[in-house]
């Protein structure tokens, strides 16, 4: 179905950009190709993670099928239903011996969510996007572990404008507003990565439980003929920060010594046959 027929309101859609399509909790068919799934993939990567999404849940598609129709209308609710789904997905996926990452969503959503007694700490790892530090800040006090992708700092698709055409945000007399239809704009510089703290805001106990963060390249606005730039060198500055520290032993940013070195790192990524992004003309390597 069209993802946002003509006339509906935005929170009536049927997905948040086209195409459109969900997991129906009720339907039996959907555990049976999952767990075919989920088996394969933890057969192929030997790495004690699997990640099960569980986020942007889109209500319009679930309202939209019959059998969750009778389902809404006899007391459940679309919490319920991912209730249904986390709870006939996640015993499986720790029965074969993987810790589930989840999206902050699962959680903090603010319509479709699940109670936190769902999700059991020990097995149970939350990857947050939305909100900076302050979510992350509700995950770790809630006594889970979390992975840092925050879209104010790490998500590398941001600034490119928007990919839908006709609409109607874009037709206007003055600039253009949502920093150019990206709606996650601006474009996240080296600096803006390098300047992040995943655990700012949290104290020592809460900190110990971010296990890390992860940059994100969705793929709308991304292919082949642009993956190295938009990938390098931003991604070896979030590297650095996350291994070493983003600041000297006095406490200031490295900004000048992390310009130096992530320069260098970029022609030498560039003599190998990677096409990252230059950060500063070539004169500057040659007259650090």
């Amino acid at each position: 179905m069209f993802w946002l027929p003509p006339g509906t309101q935005w929170e009536d859609r049927l997905a948040s950009e086209p195409g459109t399509g969900q997991l129906n909790p009720l339907n039996p068919k959907t555990y049976q190709v999952l767990k075919n799934v989920i088996h394969d993939v933890t057969t192929l990567f030997p790495e004690g993670f699997y990640h099960a999404g569980a986020d942007e849940i889109v209500s319009g598609c679930w309202k939209a099928d019959p059998n969750i129709q009778s389902f809404l209308s006899n007391g459940g609710t679309l919490s319920h239903l991912l209730e249904i789904f986390v709870n006939s997905t996640l015993p499986y996926i720790t029965s074969l011996n993987r810790t589930v990452v989840y999206w902050e969503d699962v959680m903090l959503d603010a319509d479709v969510k699940v109670d936190p007694s769902v999700l059991p700490p020990e097995n149970t790892i939350l990857q947050t996007w939305n909100d900076g530090p302050n979510n992350t800040k509700r995950i770790v006090s809630a006594g889970y572990r979390a992975i840092v992708s925050s879209s104010d700092f790490y998500y590398l698709d941001c600034g490119h404008g928007d990919f839908v055409g006709n609409d109607s945000k874009d037709d206007t007399l003055g600039p253009v507003p949502n920093n150019g239809g990206s709606w996650c704009g601006p474009f996240k510089t080296w600096q803006t990565i390098y300047n992040y703290d995943i655990t700012y805001g949290l104290t020592e106990t809460e900190a110990k439980l971010v296990i890390g963060g992860e940059v994100a390249l969705w793929s709308e606005q991304a292919d082949p003929t642009v993956l190295d730039a938009r990938i390098w060198p931003r991604t070896s500055a979030m590297a650095e920060t996350l291994w070493s520290g983003n600041r000297d032993e006095s406490g200031k940013k490295r900004y000048a010594e992390a310009t130096d070195r992530l320069n260098e790192w970029r022609y030498r990524m560039v003599s190998r046959g990677i096409g990252a992004e230059p950060l500063q003309p070539l004169w500057c390597v040659t007259h650090p």
